[in-house]
Formats: C-alpha cells, sequence, structure tokens
C-alpha cells in the first residue's frame, strides 16, 4: 500500500470577526503519527480539558455550509447548525473523541473577553481531557497541528465548569 496524503474536507473561515488563516486542504498522515507533544497539569478538582477556546457562533456559521436535500421542508435552526458545524470539524480532523466543554476562563491567556460569558464562561473544543479514560485515545501531532493552524491559537489546558464527583 502506498502511503499518501489523504484529502481533509475544506474548513474555511466564515465569520469575519475571528479571523483564522487559510484552510490547510491535505494533512500528511505519516504511516506512523507523532506523539502529541504536552504535559499534563496538576490534577485538579474538575475535569480539564486541552483543546481551543472557540467562538459558538463559528461552528453555526461552518454548519450553514453543510446542506441537507431535505432543508428545504424542515429548515434547520441555529443549533442545528452548530451541529453540523461541530459534526464538520470533526470529520475533518479525525480526532475521537472532539468535544465541545464548557471551561472556565483563566486569569491569564484565555480566549478575548468578547467570547466569555457573564459567569465566565467559555466554549472550548477538546481533544482529550486529563481523565485516565482519555489517554490511549489522545491525537496526533498533526491532528492539533491542523486544529492549531485552521483556529489560528494554540491549545492550552482549560478547567471545566463541572466538580469530577458531580459525574462520578
Amino acid at each position: 500500500m502506498v502511503e499518501g496524503k489523504p484529502k481533509l474536507p475544506p474548513v474555511v473561515p466564515l465569520n469575519a470577526a475571528q479571523s483564522i488563516p487559510p484552510p490547510l486542504e491535505q494533512l500528511l498522515r505519516p504511516s506512523r503519527p507523532s506523539q502529541l507533544e504536552f504535559s499534563y497539569p496538576s490534577r485538579h478538582r474538575h475535569t480539564q480539558f486541552y483543546g481551543f477556546w472557540i467562538n459558538q457562533q463559528w461552528l453555526v456559521d461552518l454548519g450553514k455550509n453543510v446542506q441537507y436535500p431535505e432543508d428545504h421542508l424542515d429548515p434547520p435552526n441555529d443549533d442545528d447548525y452548530f451541529l453540523r458545524g461541530f459534526e464538520h470539524i470533526s470529520w475533518a480532523v479525525r480526532i475521537d473523541p472532539l468535544t465541545v466543554q464548557l471551561c472556565l476562563q483563566p486569569k491569564k491567556d484565555g480566549a478575548p473577553p468578547e467570547y466569555v460569558d457573564a459567569d465566565g464562561e467559555v466554549f472550548v473544543l477538546s481533544v482529550f481531557s486529563d481523565e485516565e479514560a482519555d489517554y490511549p485515545a489522545r491525537p496526533a501531532q498533526e491532528q492539533v497541528d491542523y486544529l492549531t493552524k485552521v483556529l489560528g491559537r494554540k491549545p492550552r489546558w482549560w478547567v471545566g465548569i463541572w466538580p469530577r464527583n458531580d459525574w462520578e
């Protein structure tokens, strides 16, 4: 089998308020992907997520580019578009599990103030968490680099809004 460069669907900037570099058309998939370079944060009573702050509207706008034949019969709303946008970016980058989490805005190096809600929470596109179960499912460095290029920022650790014992 010949190693190739599979084509990824383009992820395009749709909201002028959020500047995104031109899309990566291809993600190199070497036969042996690079191990993700990161270090775990100190344990916290809340689950922590490694990922990127996102603008909720960015996913909605991205989803508006995904059209279904039945849309003329049952027009989608913003929730439908949000889900379509998320499904598209998940498919494009092929990270499983990729999730959207509500996280707490850190004191420094967080999301711009206009993307933080009144409760100090921000949407985060998470590539994995600090939970032991996520360790084997860590994405390859190339996958995170793809999101870094598309979103125009580096990932970081974010503290989730829910304490660990609420779910355990």
